[in-house]
């Protein structure tokens, strides 16, 4: 065996591993003796062609609106299940929560009051995201902050009738301190943000550091529980969504060409194997269809309600983990389906058998 022909073989492992057993032998045969004499290695057109020409043979799908629709439930959930593992590691290596005594310092920094509670972590905004509410998320949060979740606070115990004048002391020494200022909203004002009117609340954000500081002038809760919190978090890496958008292109790729290789294979099946692919994929298609359904949604709201911050990239995440039994359900019911495809006997193929009906 020559060189070239070496590499022409290497070439054709671009294409199904069916398609090179019944076609392999030929088209060797065919770029060998249009090659000539004392050629080593193919050109870069043909290599183009034949890389080309094996990737379309690897995403071709059998004929049919059912096997599209498998195929787009099956890429969809891989391509999901890729990107919420992706996005999920970056996040977790590089943690919004500054560390205890960080957070001590800032507050320090700003007040001399002394904290009753904290620094202590937490993992939410009572579920909010950019900011106390949808409608004054970009009012006030500073340009160019990009909010998170999981922060770290300090809370004080303030008389009521001085709680606006000890936010806007606090927000004098961030401003003093080089930290950009969102605007303030007062306490039961027509500014004041509805989902808490009772609280005065501004944003700040300095580097990677986004600080919310808020305060109860009502003593809605006094005299048991503080009434004026200073909340500091880092702001998200844009890796987050690198990731999270990289995994999903990927696993929506890999995830088309596993279900069309799988979907091919049915086409030859006999009708029991076919019956026992279904058998076993019927349930994670459907977990898996509602897993894309509930993931465009949830992206949906995301992008449209919240307003769009790196964390929201992990909505892959949060959609799979939120029954993770369930996922992983899908999943398992899946694979055995492609263990199925892989070894149950197969029809002989028939000359009435369309090409696009070769298995991977």
């Amino acid at each position: 065996m020559t060189r070239l022909e070496v590499a022409y073989r290497r070439l054709l492992l671009c294409y199904p591993r069916s398609f090179r057993r019944e076609h392999g032998p030929e088209i060797v045969t065919t770029l060998m003796d249009a090659a000539g004499p004392g050629r080593t290695k193919p050109t870069r057109s043909e290599a183009f062609d034949l890389i080309l020409s094996g990737l379309r043979w690897r995403f071709r799908l059998p004929a049919g609106l059912a096997y599209r629709m498998v195929a787009v439930v099956v890429a969809l959930f891989v391509g999901l299940t890729v990107s919420a593992i992706v996005s999920e590691v970056i996040w977790r290596a590089s943690p919004t929560r500054p560390a205890a005594a960080e957070v001590a310092a800032i507050g320090n920094s700003v007040t001399a009051s002394v904290p009753v509670q904290g620094p202590w972590p937490s993992a939410f905004f009572d579920a909010c995201d950019r900011a106390d509410t949808n409608e004054a998320c970009e009012s006030l949060v500073p340009a160019g902050a990009d909010p998170v979740v999981t922060h770290t606070w300090l809370a004080y115990r303030v008389p009521g009738a001085e709680v606006n004048a000890w936010v806007e002391q606090v927000r004098a020494r961030f401003a003093a301190d080089g930290w950009r200022i969102g605007r303030t909203v007062y306490s039961q004002t027509d500014q004041a943000v509805a989902k808490y009117p009772e609280q005065t609340i501004f944003w700040a954000a300095k580097g990677d550091l986004v600080v919310r500081v808020s305060g109860d002038p009502t003593e809605k809760y006094a005299p048991s529980n503080p009434n004026v919190g200073i909340q500091v978090h880092r702001q998200a890496s844009p890796m987050v969504t690198v990731g999270a958008l990289a995994g999903l292109l990927v696993g929506v790729a890999v995830g088309w060409m596993l279900a069309g290789w799988a979907l091919r294979a049915f086409r030859r099946h006999t009708t029991a194997g076919r019956a026992a692919m279904v058998a076993v994929g019927a349930p994670g298609l459907l977990i898996a269809a509602l897993a894309a359904v509930a993931a465009l949604v949830l992206a949906y709201f995301f992008a449209t309600a919240l307003g769009w911050s790196h964390q929201d990239s992990r909505f892959p995440y949060f959609v799979l983990s939120y029954v993770p039994v369930v996922t992983l359900a899908g999943g398992v019911s899946l694979m055995l389906s492609a263990l199925v495809a892989a070894v149950a006997p197969r029809t002989p193929a028939t000359a009435a058998e369309p090409s696009d009906g070769v298995a991977a």
